[in-house]
């Protein structure tokens, strides 16, 4: 079986030097070769300042623009709102990096092509921008949970490749949390060849309800590897996790096996307190094989549930507009026979005004 080196260096803060000198430590242990035309795509999934953590600092991807050879692109595409993409790039501090470094800033939306997939028995068809696979990939993920996923890293951030409008059409057809990770896992192996590198910004990292409103902690590491399931596997473990409870690392695992890994570089701290989301106690259960049959069919009710704290609510309607099954009346009201519990609206919402409950039996039965 081969063996996959993962790096770990410590970084202690997003200054330039010391990121420089992190990334190249972790070049000197990898010893990637890097062709020119490279794509750098970094997790935008909000358009959020670098210190709320929910992105990929731009110190990261500035440094990177120096460092590879021209050109370099910087392209993500965020979930469909009616935010312009500008207005990412500027928030997030990417445009900054792009005026820097001569880095070009570009559009994942357009021209894509689609893949087919058969995933359980279910046929799916999801688009991928052209742009991105005519590129050799620079996977940029932020160390963070998520309420669907435990975890996103990077297998999870190339769902970043598929243009906006789609990604929230793929959460209609598997509203499950089960069948979206296997999704993951699938669109990995249709991407995998395309990524020439992961590196993960670890310096300051979010758990508790994630993606975009858990919270901050500092850590203090640059993880990364070519292979993205072994680098995904090292977060996990540096979090203090096991693969069962991640369900698409558990899913990739029980259908592909994972390499052998050896880790170089520094010896990392694993957190003894980190918080997974709510959502990683309803997926020990729905997995737990002593169960019975009848059981496990209710905990497919066991769900994770938006709600929308009218107090903190500012009417931005982003929420509204990016929800992929119409939940969201324009009086800001969910529709509970409607909605999926995507959370895609719990993602976007820019003033934590969006909140994560247990359902009605995950409150009975679960802790």
């Amino acid at each position: 079986m081969i063996t996959e080196k993962i790096a770990i260096v410590r970084c202690f803060d997003y200054s330039k030097d010391k990121i420089r000198n992190a990334i190249e430590k972790i070049f000197n242990l990898l010893q990637p070769d890097f062709s020119s035309g490279i794509l750098l795509k970094p997790n935008m999934l909000s358009a959020r300042s670098p210190e709320q953590s929910v992105t990929t600092h731009p110190i990261v991807l500035e440094v990177l623009s120096e460092m590879l050879p021209r050109p370099v692109y910087i392209g993500d595409s965020p979930p469909n709102t009616q935010k312009s993409i500008e207005y990412y790039w500027e928030t997030c501090g990417y445009k900054e990096v792009a005026v820097k470094t001569d880095a070009e800033l570009v559009k994942l939306e357009g021209k894509s092509t689609v893949f087919n997939l058969g995933i359980a028995g279910r046929n799916v068809s999801f688009p991928v921008s052209d742009f991105a696979l005519s590129k050799p990939i620079f996977n940029l993920p932020k160390f963070k949970t998520h309420n669907i996923t435990v975890l996103t890293v990077a297998m999870k951030n190339l769902y970043g490749l598929i243009p906006g409008y789609p990604k929230g059409l793929l959460h209609t057809q598997f509203p499950e949390p089960e069948m979206f990770n296997h999704f993951v896992v699938e669109m990995y192996r249709v991407l995998e060849k395309r990524v020439v590198f992961n590196l993960v910004d670890a310096i300051e990292i979010m758990d508790g309800n994630g993606p975009a409103s858990g919270s901050k902690r500092y850590y203090g590491y640059l993880i990364a590897g070519k292979n993205a399931v072994c680098v995904d596997l090292v977060c996990t473990v540096c979090a203090g996790l096991k693969i069962s409870q991640v369900p698409f690392l558990r899913i990739y695992e029980s259908l592909y096996g994972i390499p052998e890994i050896e880790i170089v570089g520094d010896s990392p701290e694993i957190m003894k307190d980190f918080r997974p989301p709510s959502s990683s106690a309803i997926f020990k259960m729905q997995n737990n094989l002593v169960f019975s049959k009848a059981l496990r069919k209710i905990a497919n009710q066991l769900n994770i549930i938006p709600v929308i704290n009218h107090n903190v609510c500012m009417k931005c309607f982003e929420c509204y507009r990016v929800c992929p099954v119409k939940a969201i009346s324009n009086d800001l009201k969910i529709d509970r026979k409607k909605c999926i519990n995507c959370l895609c609206c719990f993602e976007v919402c820019p003033h934590r005004a969006i909140e994560v409950k247990k359902s009605f039996l995950a409150k009975i039965i679960l802790p």
